[in-house]
């Protein structure tokens, strides 16, 4: 689906499939779209969620992804109701399957902004860990509730959390699954912007909007790059040193130094 890329971002409806892709410009936003469970991680949702993601990162004319929930909720974590009789080998098929989600959105070339509207907890914090920035409700609530059901945190968020708020604040979420509100979580890091209940992804998309302005090759290097942390300072210069000489040869380099040069926005085309 395409729409806009000034209209105000409309909620997918209930006779919508489980996840929607909609295009703004160069912002595609990728709804999780079932309600009635607040957006847990079925088997169902996770394919076509892995499927539209794949799209999103494939496509050259898009720039940037918001990832979104519709219903007022972002994501409440796993089905816990398809968990109660899993077997240790579906269970890892299960997490093997969503950690293709997790390494795309951390090695792909697109930065991914959550916008995360009422509850993201347990595996929904960790999605929303997964993504490069979060842009939260004021309203908004977090928890790594995992412990609650007796598992630990999954989804990549003993790497993702601790790399935000640091080791020591992630195992008090971890150790107490304690909820914490927007403000905390903005104070500690988990959110990088807040805004106003309902407005989520309206900021997530003006976000987008700010990063589609850019140099394309530019930001999928410098995306890579972090992906790789953590890493000595020798080997960080060194891949810089290669990554930067590429980007030095190409036509956005170009377009960059002359509009800079001629006091006039630049029109990059990721090439």
């Amino acid at each position: 689906m395409t729409d806009q890329a000034n209209a105000r971002p409309a909620e997918p409806g209930p006779s919508d499939p489980l996840c929607v892709g909609v295009r703004h410009g160069t912002t595609q936003v990728i709804w999780m779209n079932d309600p009635r469970r607040r957006n847990a991680l079925s088997l169902e949702i996770r394919s076509v969620l892995i499927a539209e993601m794949e799209a999103a990162m494939a496509d050259p004319e898009v720039r940037a992804i918001v990832l979104a929930g519709s219903g007022g909720c972002f994501c409440a974590g796993g089905d816990i109701a398809g968990m109660k009789d899993m077997k240790a080998g579906a269970s890892r098929a299960r997490l093997q399957d969503i950690h293709r989600l997790v390494r795309l959105m951390h090695y792909g070339p697109k930065p991914v902004i959550a916008a995360v509207e009422g509850w993201a907890v347990g595996g929904g914090l960790s999605l929303a860990a997964a993504c490069d920035v979060i842009v939260a409700s004021r309203e908004a609530k977090f928890a790594l509730s995992f412990a609650r059901i007796g598992l630990m945190p999954d989804l990549g968020a003993l790497q993702a959390l601790p790399a935000r708020i640091g080791v020591g604040r992630t195992r008090l979420l971890a150790y107490t699954a304690r909820t914490i509100d927007a403000e905390t979580a903005a104070a500690w890091g988990v959110a990088d912007e807040l805004c106003a209940p309902g407005e989520a992804v309206a900021a997530a998309m003006r976000m987008a909007e700010e990063t589609g302005r850019l140099a394309p090759l530019a930001i999928a290097a410098t995306k890579q790059t972090l992906a790789r942390a953590p890493q000595g300072m020798d080997e960080l210069l060194s891949g810089e040193a290669d990554t930067q000489a590429l980007l030095f040869c190409t036509d956005d380099l170009k377009e960059g130094a002359a509009a800079f040069l001629e006091k006039r926005p630049a029109e990059f085309r990721g090439a």
